[in-house]
């Protein structure tokens, strides 16, 4: 049988309604302009000198130019607490990071995003002002997961991607700070770690057992407008990096890479015939640079010891910045100069590590610092391999912590006095 509502539950009802169909850009105009004013500790004459005129008398001026100010400039004031100092070594070291985030969440950056997203869904202006933010915790929350995966030396397992992956601890943040507003003391932030640690240990697969290489999705409906963005070989070498971040170098092919940077693989092709010229594309801007920083340090006479050390510092961070890329390289070279001999060829074109440090020896054995007991390319190939090697090897170490590492051992033998 029916029952008529109370004269109670339809005033809940209707409160309910018209809570769900009410504009939140209602709510800014609510702020009590003189609570602003008192905030900024100035007066409100220097208020209306900066938002002139009078929105009562159907102006734009006043308050009303205020909150459309407010929203056009929004913001949730994301601090960047998520991205890290370290690569991580283990999984603890991983999932710290994406614990400080949630303690940031419970700190006002969730109350801030509820915010946000209640006011971006009926402000274009205000939508605008928050979404690079979004993008950039999203951005930095796939970077300590990327992070992850490399000190794994792993991938992550099907059918799960780096970014969805990434998504789904985003989500599972979002959700424990909402349950940690809405019950204070319900969700620690060990609790915290520990889920996103036995999420890593699950999704990360670090022998690549069960990498499938999917068929990839037709492109033929793209635009033609496609081959005119901006920067289509960057967009390129963008989707590479990531696919070899998720799957490692091997497993990804060139129809991966097109159909990640949505370009058709003929067009992939003319841009890049190959994955190996994709990273020299990537890395050769980046080593021209040591490249250039070892010439400054020779036009400035720096003594030949320490511009050896400097420069090996400098090759140290082009690979430990360029990770995923440098540890392509160093599988081309490895195994795939079987196959395809020119891969060395392209490599050693534009990529020859030793042509950093040649000049640094010869000249400092023209100047007796250095022995020549064996050929300068020898030595310089001995030294760059082992900054190379332990750079992608030791995620926890810096560059200088590599290089002081490495010329402790092969100095002896390459210096004729103790630098």
């Amino acid at each position: 049988m029916n029952t008529r509502p109370t004269p109670r539950e339809q005033f809940l009802r209707t409160g309910y309604r018209l809570l769900d169909e009410l504009d939140t850009t209602d709510l800014a105009r609510s702020l009590s302009i003189a609570a602003v004013v008192d905030g900024a500790g100035l007066s409100h004459q220097t208020f209306h000198n900066a938002y002139p005129g009078n929105s009562r008398s159907g102006g734009s001026g006043g308050k009303e130019a205020f909150v459309a100010d407010l929203l056009d400039n929004l913001t949730v004031n994301y601090s960047g607490t998520v991205s890290p100092t370290d690569p991580p070594t283990g999984w603890r070291d991983a999932a710290a990071p994406v614990s400080a985030l949630f303690d940031d969440l419970t700190s006002g950056l969730m109350r801030r995003r509820l915010i946000a997203v209640l006011f971006a869904a009926d402000h274009d202006g205000a939508r605008k002002a928050v979404t690079p933010e979004f993008e950039r915790l999203d951005a930095d929350l796939r970077t300590v997961v990327g992070q992850a995966i490399q000190a794994q030396g792993g991938s992550v397992r099907r059918p799960l991607s780096l970014t969805s992956l990434s998504t789904a601890l985003g989500a599972l943040l979002d959700g424990y700070a909402l349950r940690e507003m809405l019950t204070p003391g319900s969700v620690a932030t060990d609790e915290v770690s520990d889920a996103v640690t036995s999420i890593l240990r699950w999704a990360i697969d670090p022998v690549h057992s069960d990498r499938i290489a999917p068929e990839p999705d037709p492109v033929d409906a793209l635009e033609g407008a496609a081959s005119l963005r901006p920067d289509l070989e960057a967009d390129v070498i963008a989707a590479t990096e990531t696919l070899f971040l998720d799957n490692g170098y091997f497993l990804v092919t060139l129809a991966d890479i097109a159909a990640a940077a949505k370009i058709r693989v003929e067009d992939l092709r003319r841009l890049f015939p190959s994955k190996v010229d994709i990273i020299v594309a990537a890395l050769k801007p980046e080593f021209d640079r040591v490249l250039r920083l070892r010439r400054a340090d020779e036009r400035l006479g720096i003594e030949p010891a320490v511009a050896l050390q400097r420069t090996l510092i400098s090759l140290g961070d082009f690979v430990i910045d360029n990770r995923a890329m440098s540890s392509g390289m160093l599988l081309a070279l490895s195994f795939e100069q079987f196959q395809h001999p020119s891969t060395i060829t392209t490599v050693i074109e534009n990529l020859y590590l030793p042509a950093a440090v040649v000049p640094i020896l010869e000249r400092g054995r023209e100047t007796g610092v250095f022995s020549d007991e064996a050929p300068a390319p020898e030595v310089a190939i001995m030294l760059t391999n082992n900054v190379l090697f332990r750079c992608l090897t030791r995620p926890t170490e810096t560059a200088s912590d590599v290089v002081a590492g490495v010329l402790r051992v092969l100095m002896p033998g390459v210096s004729t006095r103790t630098p």
